[in-house]
């Protein structure tokens, strides 16, 4: 099987590489480049800059759902744009919203029940073989 490595990001807490309630609620994101799923050779962290107006804003339950502005969209995909060269994304709350800028961007989103990515950055690796990797 040829080399193959991807990218992965991951919405989380500052310093604490845990997932918030809501993908926008990250203060930075966790990218991280998985070769053959196998081992991580890149783990890096990029800024939320919208972070503040999303925990004030938008993306809390008792909000109404079709409740969605302009501003609100624009910041979304500027969001994606941020982790679109992400295969995908993971965390514990997307959003329509949310998830329709990320796949416009070319991004995939994907709820996960983990605490925390590296617990699910393991689990890849530990279950490798279930993605065809047998060597």
């Amino acid at each position: 099987m040829p080399s193959e490595i991807q990218r992965m990001g991951f919405g989380v807490i500052a310093d604490e590489d845990e997932y918030p309630e809501f993908f926008t609620h990250s203060d930075r994101f966790l990218i991280v480049d998985l070769k053959n799923r196998k081992e991580v050779i890149l783990r890096e962290y990029r800024p939320n800059p919208y972070v503040a107006i999303c925990k004030a804003k938008y993306g809390r339950k008792e909000l109404e759902f079709f409740k969605n502005n302009k501003e609100e969209r624009d910041i979304y995909r500027q969001i994606a744009e941020i982790v679109k060269d992400c295969k995908y994304v993971a965390g514990k709350n997307f959003g329509y919203y949310v998830k329709m800028a990320l796949e416009n961007a070319g991004t995939s989103s994907m709820i996960t029940s983990f605490d925390n990515p590296q617990e699910w950055i393991d689990s890849l690796i530990e279950n490798r073989i279930y993605a065809g990797y047998t060597d």
